[in-house]
């Protein structure tokens, strides 16, 4: 990667800012976009001349060349740039057939929108298709960490979809559910989606069985093996407390909220989710300094018990060698 003359070099292509965009988010695959896009040649001739209706295609699928979609991926919404693209990025394409064969070619791009899509597993599977933006940053302003949230949902059969079998705003009296992530309270797929939501951000999720209802409490109109799609809108969370400034008996305190939920998680067979719960806070000890003798025999035992509880989660989940090692960190 090189930088040279206010343009950003990749290989055989190149892009020029023309006016800065809004926030901090880009584009990937497969994320769908909406651009205005005019083209020429290298030497002036017009290839694709403006047009009133603004091109609309999906990264990662083709209908654009390489090039472009690489030069798109750097951009944030209301971004305008030229992005140059020789023959070897100006791949086939369904949206613009006219470009194949060309020796180079320079776009004049505005990125008008894009609609954010992700492929949570990475094969497929779980689609999370964004449709109402929600307000703030991605994804520094998203419920990455354990919290409490609040969301309407609608919930249907993949085939099916009139099929309704939950909707908050009917069956729970017009109530959001309320619920803590990382205590297993929802499907995984739900809560993987969630987790990357921002608040009154409105997704549509499609998820396969065995990360819906297979492994999770059915409703009891739903079959075993069913496909899934929520319509989920995330209207807002509440973030953990944080420990700056509290004193050593406050954040024991917290400690103890914690280190019960993890408790509950144990006693109802989530073992990876207690274990979560107890490293979550062996990690934030690493910031903890007790002030005197009584507060570090306080410290100390707490530590010691959550490494004893690591250890038998990962007995009760049968990495006995990973048990041992936890184990040894009490007598170390």
């Amino acid at each position: 990667m090189l930088q040279h003359c206010g343009k950003l070099i990749i290989a055989l292509w190149m892009w020029q800012i023309v006016d800065e965009g809004k926030g901090w988010e880009t584009p990937r695959e497969p994320y769908e976009v909406t651009a205005r896009i005019t083209a020429r040649t290298a030497d002036g001739k017009e290839i694709l001349p403006s047009k009133e209706v603004p091109y609309f295609f999906t990264l990662g699928k083709s209908e654009a060349p390489k090039g472009l979609e690489m030069g798109i991926g750097t951009m944030a919404r209301k971004e305008k740039a030229t992005i140059y693209v020789t023959n070897t990025y100006l791949t086939e394409s369904s949206v613009m057939p006219q470009l194949e064969g060309l020796e180079e070619v320079h776009f004049e791009v505005e990125l008008v929108q894009f609609t954010q899509v992700r492929d949570m597993l990475g094969d497929g599977r779980l689609i999370k298709r964004r449709v109402v933006d929600g307000s703030g940053e991605f994804p520094m302003d998203c419920p990455l960490h354990d919290s409490l949230l609040r969301v309407h949902y609608k919930g249907m059969l993949l085939d099916e979809p009139k099929s309704v079998f939950y909707d908050t705003q009917i069956d729970n009296d017009g109530e959001p559910l309320e619920f803590c992530s990382g205590e297993g309270l929802v499907p995984e797929g739900f809560e993987m989606c969630v987790r990357l939501m921002l608040p009154g951000e409105k997704s549509i999720v499609t998820c396969p069985p065995d990360f819906a209802y297979d492994k999770f409490p059915r409703p009891a109109n739903v079959p075993e093996g069913a496909h899934v799609r929520w319509e989920i809108e995330l209207l807002g969370f509440e973030v953990p407390k944080d420990w700056t400034g509290l004193t050593f008996k406050e954040i024991m305190e917290e400690a103890d909220k914690i280190k019960n939920t993890g408790n509950r998680l144990f006693k109802e067979g989530k073992f990876e989710l207690a274990k979560a719960k107890y490293e979550k806070l062996l990690r934030e000890y690493n910031h903890v300094h007790p002030q005197d003798d009584e507060e570090g025999k306080i410290f100390a035992n707490s530590r010691s018990s959550l490494h004893l509880n690591v250890a038998a989660c990962y007995q009760k989940m049968g990495e006995y060698r990973k048990s041992i090692e936890a184990c040894n960190k009490v007598i170390h």
